[in-house]
Parts: C-alpha cells; structure tokens; sequence
C-alpha cells in the first residue's frame, strides 16, 4: 500500500515566489514516484490576494483538476500589514483553522505530516496534528526563525525573542526527521539537537523542462532582478545598483513584489530612472522567460549574519536560465556561487564594484557564455528536482 503524506504550508500553488514553488514541487513529484501526498494549504493570498483572480496564475490544469487532494482554507485577516501584532493575529488564525481540518483528517491514516517553516505557527498545530493523525512528522525549514525575524530588525522584545528560540528548539527536537533548503542551515540547527537526527539538504531548484539550453536576448544587454522587495533583501543597494546602471545606459528590468516593492518604485519615479523597468508580479513561467531574455541577474541580501545561511531561491532560478550572477552576498550564497564560477560576488555595500563588474562583462561575450554555460552545469548537478526529491522518498518509504 501507497505511503500517504499531508503536506502543510501556507504557500502553495499559485501563490509566486520560491515557497510556492518548492511545496509544489514536493507534492507533484512525491505522487509521480508511488507516494499519495495531498496539501493542506490556505487560498492564495501572497503578495495581493486580488492577483489570483488572473486566470493566467492558474496554469496547470492538472494541479486546477485536484481539488480533492488539494485542501485551501480562507482567511480573513491580512497578514501584509506591517504591524507586528496584525501578522500574530494572521499566523494564529492558520493556526486554527489548520487545527479544525485537521480534526476532519483524523481518520485519513496518513503515515507522514510534512509541515513547512517559517512561519512557526503552522508547525505547532502540525505538532497536534501529529498526535491526532498518529503519524510521523518531517519538519522542512527554509528560514532559521527567530533569527531571520531579528537580522531584518523589525522586532526585538527580548523575553519574547527568548520563547521563540525556546520554540525553535523544542520544534527541531520533536521532529521525526528535518529537511534543510540551505547547506548553511546545518551547523545551527544540529546545535540545537539533543540527539542525532537526520538533517537532509534538499535545495531548491528547477524541473527538468524548465532548464534552458539557448539563451534569447534582447536586443539590448541587460540586466535583471527577479523577488522579493523585502527587509531581507537590501532594496537600499538595489536602488543605488538601478542608478548607477542608468547612468551607464544598461537596461534594468525588475520584477518585484514584498513590503518595500512601493518604495523601489518612488525612488525610479524620483530619480527619473527610465531605463529602468519594473515589471507587475507574473507566473513563473513569464518570469524565467525574462531572465532566459537578460545577459546578467543580481542578487543582494541584508548583511546581517544570519543571511549569510541562505541559498536565495532567485539565485538557482538565475543558473536555471544560464544567465550569470553578479551579487552582493556572503556566506552560504557567494560560496555556491563562486566554487562554480556562476558569476561574482562583492560585499553587499560595494555595488560601484558590482556595476563595474557589469560594465565588464558587457564587453566580454566569451566570459558571459562560459559563465552561463558554468550555470547550467552546476543547476543539472546539484539542483535538479527530478533527482533531489529521491531524498525525501528515502525518508518516507
């Protein structure tokens, strides 16, 4: 008999964005390879909930088609506003209503519950759900919570930062098994086991059919930027990287969605930047179609040490459409990078040596294909989906 797996994440198919991707990833892969997986998820909200009344969202008929295995709760509360209690409110409520579904599950017999953090409060209703479904449960981290929440330095009540990292903890160790996004994640979360546990990496990447073997430009060089405009993703670098690229007349396209998506777009407007375009929020499929159309992507991070962990999904999407990476990042990111000669990392504060580096390889058509020829190899090497999700049904089977 099928093993049966519940998977729980707020983001899944269509929400945009790397989360979204990767659980969708998970589930459809998981049920091609002999494994029943259905999603309990909530109704795509993320980044604008009115976005997904677009039908073009909505483009794989197959996933349309499974209603059935696919369960979305609504929620009224919107998580976007920046207040902090406003988003404890937000996280509490899917908490709960995962909670009344859950109950309704009870009698489904699923062997797994894998249940995808941040944000942390989905993980403790899949906690209850563990002792109520009577199953195993694999925790999937793509963030190191709280201390992403402090690196973007929204918050910092100490007694109640203190409980968080006392919820980290008793989360990692009540865990049956863990699955890690970034390679950087190991060390931090090993130190707060009691035991040996399994810890596996399983990265985020691309299907097989999204990688791409011809580049097509446009027909002038450009430069792009795909993602979050968020408080993890130094938009303050962003814009002085789109003001010196104007001024060197080099294209910019962005597209972007997050908290500080508004502010990017004043600045352009202030500063008359218009040889830079920014681009509404679009599918996957449109978005990997601009970068298969750029001759270089960039990526910054906040400095904060706890980014220095991440692997920035836009990153692998970047080698998936063999277009080079020039970054301000460090860590986990810049060593990737780097140690495949995908592109150029510099210290985040340093984007003259970035633009510069631009400017460079504009006038080096060799060195740009041999980077992207570089991307491709190491996306089919490590990152291919296809061969990664083995790990997982490893652990389930």
């Amino acid at each position: 008999m099928a093993k049966k797996v519940l998977i729980m994440t707020q983001n899944f198919y269509p929400v945009i964005g790397s989360s979204g991707n990767r659980m969708k990833n998970i589930y459809q892969l998981l049920n091609e390879n002999g494994i029943d997986a259905d999603v309990l998820t909530t109704e795509p909200a993320y980044p604008n909930k009115n976005m997904y009344k677009d039908s073009k969202f909505w483009d794989e008929e197959s996933l349309n088609n499974e209603d059935y295995k696919i369960i979305r709760v609504p929620i009224k509360n919107n998580r976007f506003q920046n207040h902090i209690l406003s988003r404890l409110f937000f996280y509490l409520e899917i908490m709960y209503r995962f909670l009344l579904e859950l109950w309704q599950l009870r009698k489904n017999n699923y062997d797994y519950i894998l249940v995808s953090t941040p944000p942390i409060f989905i993980v403790f209703s899949a906690f209850v759900g563990k002792y109520v479904l009577k199953s195993k449960l694999i925790l999937e981290v793509r963030d190191l919570w709280p201390d992403s929440l402090i690196g973007v330095k929204t918050f910092n009540n100490k007694p109640i930062i203190k409980l968080f990292q006392f919820l980290e903890k008793r989360m990692y160790r009540l865990a049956d098994s863990i699955v890690i996004n970034s390679i950087g994640f190991y060390d931090h979360i090993k130190s707060k086991l009691k035991q040996d546990k399994p810890i596996n990496y399983i990265p985020n990447g691309p299907r097989q059919h999204e990688i791409v073997e011809q580049k097509q430009y446009h027909d002038e060089f450009s430069v792009v930027y795909t993602g979050n405009l968020g408080l993890a993703q130094d938009i303050d670098h962003l814009k002085l990287a789109a003001k010196l690229l104007h001024d060197k007349n080099i294209r910019f396209d962005v597209i972007g969605y997050g908290v500080r998506t508004e502010e990017f777009a004043d600045y352009l407007k202030e500063n008359s930047l218009d040889n830079v375009y920014m681009h509404q929020p679009t599918t996957r499929k449109q978005s990997l179609e601009l970068i298969k159309n750029s001759n270089i992507a960039i990526a910054f991070l906040n400095d904060e040490e706890v980014f220095s962990t991440v692997l920035p999904g836009k990153i692998i999407d970047y080698m998936t459409c063999k277009t080079p990476i020039i970054a301000g990042v460090k860590g986990t990111a810049a060593e990737m990078i780097t140690s495949n000669n995908t592109g150029y990392t510099f210290e985040q504060k340093n984007v003259q040596a970035i633009v510069d580096k631009i400017v460079e390889l504009k006038n080096d058509e060799a060195e740009q294909q041999e980077l992207g020829e570089n991307c491709i190899r190491t996306v089919k090497k490590h990152f291919l989906w296809e061969n990664n999700i083995t790990k997982l049904i490893d652990i389930i089977k």
